[in-house]
Formats: C-alpha cells, structure tokens, sequence
C-alpha cells in the first residue's frame, strides 16, 4: 500500500496558488480538501477523484473516499483497490476548505478576464 503525508502548504506559493513544479499534485490534493473541508468531523464522502494506483499493471477504476477525521486531517483512500492512502494537512486556510465555490451567474464575469 502506497501511504502519502502532505501538507499542502509546501506546495503552495505566496499567494496560496499551486506552485508550478508541482501544479498537477497540488491540484489532485486541492480536489481532496475540496471534498473534505466542509464535512464535519468523523463524516466521509465518495469522491470523483481517481485512484491513480495501478494494481496487477492495470490502472484501478475506483474513485477516492475522503474523511475529515477528528484531528483535522483529511484522510483519502481507494475503496476498490485499497492500495493508495493519502493524508491531508495544512488544508484549513486554502481557497478550497470550504469546498466548492458558490455559482456565479454568467453575467457577472467579463468575457475577456481569464478565468482560474
């Protein structure tokens, strides 16, 4: 079983953005916090998130759970193959703690501002 500590913190930058060398991970990680923050403690959901383990060569076709534990941390592992835990720190004061962002109506947003 592959056990992965983050505190996303360490992948972040001064502006509490993905640092470019590690964007793709920290982005995995965020969609984690995303489902995670808001639950309350010792409440767990199933994800959208992919497992990324691939057991017996073949890539796993289940999705994360995640689990906001009693002490804060974010823990997410793969149901289906059991094979990749994942344990989330540091998420509290992120942009993605309170999960996903209310909707905004189109008219709101100037066509020509870059969305990120």
């Amino acid at each position: 079983m592959r056990q992965v500590s983050v505190n996303i913190q360490h992948w972040l930058d001064q502006n509490g953005c993905p640092d470019e060398r590690v964007r793709r991970n920290a982005l995995w990680i965020a969609r984690m916090i995303e489902y995670g923050g808001p639950l309350e403690p010792g409440f767990m959901r199933q994800t959208l998130i992919e497992c990324t383990m691939r057991p017996k060569r073949r890539r796993c076709p289940g999705l994360l759970w995640v689990l906001k534990r009693e002490d804060n941390i974010i823990e997410a592992w793969c149901g289906t193959c059991d094979q990749q835990r994942v344990y989330v720190s540091g998420w509290q004061d992120t942009e993605w703690a309170d999960g996903l962002m209310e909707p905004v109506h189109a008219s709101e947003l100037d066509p020509m501002t870059p969305i990120n």
